[in-house]
């Protein structure tokens, strides 16, 4: 039965062949259907969803310049909403089995009649229809993304909570006020700083200052400036941080690490406005908005601990903003490596690579205690050394069990003499240190035979019948 809602839903076909995009166009329009749009460049998916909005997607999985299960990943991403229906001549179970993990909706084998299309149609626009209503009874709107303000495009996540954040900024950011960002390092502080600075619509610079490494002396001369003469070798005048910034915003990145001198003269620069250049006795205006961040809690080290000023941590802390770490938002992890994987490749001048989903797996059950920066340089360098357009699982995996080592809570293991008795308690034998190895590498690997069986150079075969063996035993 063709119902009124699947006559007047919205229909995308995307497909390289047009002769099979005018079969399709004429069997919905047999149908009933009215509003079909029809694309075959693979590339322009969610450009042309940006556009018209559409109730569900056909999407071939065959076509040249992106594949189908590459744009099915993309809408699963960023389009979660709109129900995907894959068609294809491939009637191999296993790829059907993969595009329904992805998140195909379901999937149709050509050639395809039309009491079989029909009844996915209606299938797919009963579950879009359910989907939507329950979004928005929980008040998310997919739709809205495309409205929201364009200082927080560089900025990859789905987060609910980083979504959170860019509301509060767009609340508070023409306030002019102090904002204070704390974040684990690699978070993103200085992104959203910069993006603070866009929505304020201030016409000056946006100027970013690592304050961790200055003394008491740089940190001055750095955002005050110095006259001519005011210290042996400054022959000529210069202009700190603070004038650069006027009319903009002035960004110090981990105030933290500030000695209490310092502390003391930021302090006062945000209570008076003022600033005296070096060597000089005139004061000066501050025209720049002040935003800080820092990778500790600064209301523990002002309150037990005292190493941070209260008072300088209530001045900037006006407004507070507390980036969670990217283990506690893994849903943006598929989307920072295809973000990542792209930057990577224009930089390198390469063809993006495929990705196996193993890896985006474990990758999202790493803990990335380096958050985004971590996730950054495993991309990298697995781009920079993958060869014929498809990234070396391997790379990455080794530098994920490299990082557990060095970032986990254990103690180094002693390389001593005795190294093996401390951990067996007398010293081993072969079967006892190769059970300890393999019972080793499936922890590791999260009980993935393939993966462990890489770890420790053996066939997945030959780990198989070993631990087949310690059953029956």
């Amino acid at each position: 039965m063709i119902t009124s809602e699947m006559k007047n839903s919205r229909i995308l076909l995307v497909d390289d062949e047009q002769t099979e995009l005018d079969a399709y166009a004429m069997l919905l329009h047999s149908m009933g259907v009215k509003n079909i749009f029809t694309l075959n460049d693979s590339s322009v998916v969610l450009e042309t969803l940006d556009s018209n909005r559409a109730s569900i997607v056909f999407l071939d999985l065959n076509m040249p310049k992106v594949s189908g299960i590459e744009v099915l990943k993309a809408l699963r991403a960023k389009r979660p909403h709109i129900p995907v229906i894959i068609i294809t001549a491939n009637s191999e179970i296993e790829t059907a089995v993969e595009c329904l993990k992805i998140g195909a909706h379901d999937y149709l084998v050509k050639p395809i009649d039309l009491k079989t299309f029909s009844s996915a149609l209606r299938n797919a626009l009963e579950i879009g229809l359910l989907r939507n209503e329950v979004l928005s009874l929980k008040g998310i709107r997919f739709e809205q993304e495309r409205n929201a303000n364009t200082a927080f495009d560089a900025i990859v996540t789905r987060s609910g909570a980083m979504h959170a954040i860019f509301k509060y900024i767009e609340a508070t950011a023409t306030s002019g006020l102090p904002t204070l960002i704390l974040g684990e390092t690699g978070s993103g502080k200085e992104l959203l700083a910069r993006a603070i600075h866009e929505v304020s619509n201030l016409p000056g610079e946006f100027v970013a200052v690592d304050v961790s490494g200055l003394d008491d002396t740089l940190f001055s001369d750095t955002l005050f400036g110095h006259r001519k003469g005011a210290y042996t070798g400054a022959d000529h005048p210069r202009p700190g941080m603070i004038e650069k910034a006027a009319n903009g915003t002035l960004f110090l990145d981990e105030v933290g690490d500030l000695s209490e001198t310092s502390q003391v003269k930021l302090l006062r620069l945000l209570q008076e406005n003022i600033y005296y250049p070096l060597g000089s006795d005139q004061p000066r205006q501050c025209n720049a908005r002040i935003i800080t961040a820092a990778n500790k809690d600064l209301s523990k080290l002002a309150g037990g601990k005292g190493v941070f000023r209260m008072d300088l941590y209530y001045r900037l802390s006006t407004h507070l903003i507390k980036v969670p770490p990217l283990r506690e938002r893994k849903e943006d992890i598929p989307l920072l490596v295809d973000h990542l994987l792209k930057q990577a490749a224009g930089i390198m001048n390469k063809n993006v690579p495929s990705v196996s989903e193993e890896v985006v797996e474990f990758l999202c059950r790493h803990p990335f205690f380096g958050n985004i920066r971590e996730l950054k340089a495993y991309i990298f360098d697995a781009v920079a050394l993958c060869e014929f357009d498809v990234l070396n699982d391997t790379i990455i995996l080794d530098r994920l069990e490299g990082a557990a080592s060095v970032t986990g809570n254990e103690e180094p293991v002693s390389v001593g003499t005795n190294s093996l008795e401390s951990i067996f308690g007398h010293f081993p034998t072969l079967t006892e240190l190769t059970d300890y190895a393999v019972n080793l590498a499936m922890t590791i690997s999260d009980n993935n035979q393939s993966r462990a069986s890489r770890l420790l150079g053996i066939s997945r075969q030959a780990i198989h019948k070993r631990l087949k063996k310690n059953e029956a035993g």
